[in-house]
């Protein structure tokens, strides 16, 4: 079983990026209403409630922070007839999928993949679907993937 490597480093910190992206949304988001609020209502405006209305966004997505350690906790292996990958932290997700049932092959690429080349490939068959994410050299993979589809395929024929 062949294990592809995936971007650890790189992904973890676009996922850093993006969260500290979300909160400085939510920080503008803050000053550009108390601005207005005390352009508008003078003495009479409360920052407090306005403050305590956006620590809820704030909160969503610092709750979401785990995406920046995920990428140490992947692995995709592949195998002439079958592709798996094992996703997880604390609890571990294993999906497999036969590779004689691939219907379609997508390839997701981030901005920060496209730069650091590597992206997420899911692999769909009829009824179930596969993820994997975070591989390096993707476009390489794909070709593997759809050389071993042509070598079944051709096989069965």
């Amino acid at each position: 079983m062949k294990e592809y490597p995936t971007s650890k480093i790189t992904r973890s910190a676009e996922a850093f990026l993006e969260i500290g992206f979300k909160l400085a949304g939510v920080y503008i988001t803050y000053l550009a209403f108390n601005f207005f609020g005390e352009f508008l209502f003078d003495n009479d405006f409360n920052s407090d409630t306005l403050f305590s209305l956006l620590m809820l966004p704030a909160l969503y997505v610092l709750k979401t922070s785990y995406v920046i350690i995920s990428p140490y906790f992947v692995q995709v292996r592949m195998t002439e007839t079958e592709v798996e990958s094992r996703i997880g932290i604390l609890t571990q997700r294993l999906d497999k999928l036969n590779l004689k049932t691939v219907e379609n092959i997508e390839i997701v690429t981030t901005l920060g993949g496209r730069l650091f080349k590597y992206s997420t490939i899911f692999l769909y068959a009829n009824g179930s679907w596969v993820q994997l994410p975070f591989l390096k050299n993707p476009n390489q993979i794909k070709l593997n993937i759809e050389a071993k589809l042509e070598k079944i395929n051709g096989n069965n024929t």
